[in-house]
């Protein structure tokens, strides 16, 4: 079954939310479904904000022009952020294709991993994800909120907060489907191991050229685990970027308001606003746990090589030099890791900046 088969419904819903500028099959159909969720989209999006400035006296906070600056400085950033991710959709749709086309390879080289199981993965992670945001700020905006103003800034900006999370949810697909690819590669290495084991004592020519064999298919798929990160580093290096920005920005100005309940006696308010918080940190701990994840892999690979029988590389010297280019190979590769235009990593660290801000 071809790649696009296989993550059909994760493509499409990623092309209902105008977030994937391509079409596998070149049918001129695909290309006019496609053409309408992108206008549809931005139509719909750019309507909305539209009426939120026109109606701002329904929607942000006028008690004091602070309130106020903190309201329209986070729609405004919200707008930045929107279009920016939606044009660089438009500019990178060709390279994710390329994605798909690296992973459609990788399918056939380990065909026995069971990839049918990511895309179930995927939609259970997004809907639970969903589900958690919404929960919070909708009973927030209906259970705690006592103004009309409140509960309508709050919806509002959950809708438009929650299309920025899920461009998260399209990285974090693609992220753990490289994840993935590296498990299976270890989960591989295992196997041979154990077969150089058996080799070392009771093997001949066949099992060393099986061995060899299975080595090289390995190598190539590490080459193109390779070239898959290139590609999703070249397609959502500035997406990393303005989401960590956002993020950062987000927090900040709720902090405000948390510290404004506060001085005022709204304790419980500013507790529950906190609390609804806690969705901006999972959505991201959610991608910085698939790009460790991603980490821990690659050096397990290393790890897993000099596992290989000894005994049977001083036997098998094609099976020695195999063993050696890989590691070469790995010693000498570009670092493994997703990157913001190679301004920083997407590690745990990054988490513990957005906390400290």
């Amino acid at each position: 079954m071809a790649i696009e088969d296989r993550f059909s419904k994760a493509i499409k819903f990623y092309q209902l939310l105008a977030l994937h500028w391509f079409s596998m099959r070149r049918q001129r159909f695909g290309r006019f479904q496609l053409t309408l969720y992108i206008t549809l989209n931005f139509c719909l999006i750019t309507t909305l904000f539209c009426w939120i400035h026109r109606h701002q006296e329904l929607v942000m906070f006028a008690e004091n022009w602070l309130g106020y600056m903190v309201d329209i400085a986070k729609f405004f950033i919200l707008i930045f952020t929107y279009y920016s991710l939606f044009l660089e959709s438009a500019l990178h749709g060709c390279i994710l294709r390329d994605v798909w086309r690296e992973l459609g390879h990788i399918v056939r080289l380990i065909p026995r991993a069971k990839w049918d199981l990511q895309q179930l993965a995927h939609f259970t992670t997004v809907g639970t994800f969903v589900a958690y945001s919404s929960w919070w700020e909708l009973t927030y905006a209906y259970g705690v909120c006592k103004a009309t103003r409140c509960t309508n800034f709050t919806v509002l900006f959950w809708i438009l907060f929650t299309l920025i999370h899920l461009h998260q949810m399209q990285i974090l697909l693609y992220t753990n489907l490289l994840a993935f690819c590296l498990t299976t590669l270890n989960a591989e290495l295992g196997w041979t191991i154990e077969l150089s084991k058996g080799a070392s004592r009771y093997g001949g020519r066949r099992s060393d050229g099986q061995i060899c064999g299975q080595l090289h298919t390995l190598m190539d798929v590490f080459t193109r685990a390779e070239r898959l990160l290139a590609l999703i580093n070249h397609a959502f290096g500035y997406s990393f970027m303005i989401l960590k920005l956002i993020n950062h920005f987000y927090i900040l100005t709720d902090t405000y308001w948390i510290v404004y309940g506060f001085i005022n006696g709204k304790i419980f308010d500013s507790l529950y606003l906190e609390c609804s918080l806690t969705s901006k940190f999972v959505c991201l701990m959610l991608n910085l746990h698939s790009n460790e994840r991603i980490l821990t892999e690659y050096r397990r690979i290393r790890e897993l090589l000099h596992r290989i029988d000894l005994g049977w590389q001083l036997r098998c010297h094609h099976g020695w030099h195999m063993v050696e280019n890989f590691l070469l190979r790995l010693h000498y590769s570009q670092p493994f890791a997703v990157t913001a235009l190679r301004m920083f990593r997407m590690d745990y660290g990054v988490m513990m900046e957005v906390t400290i801000a």
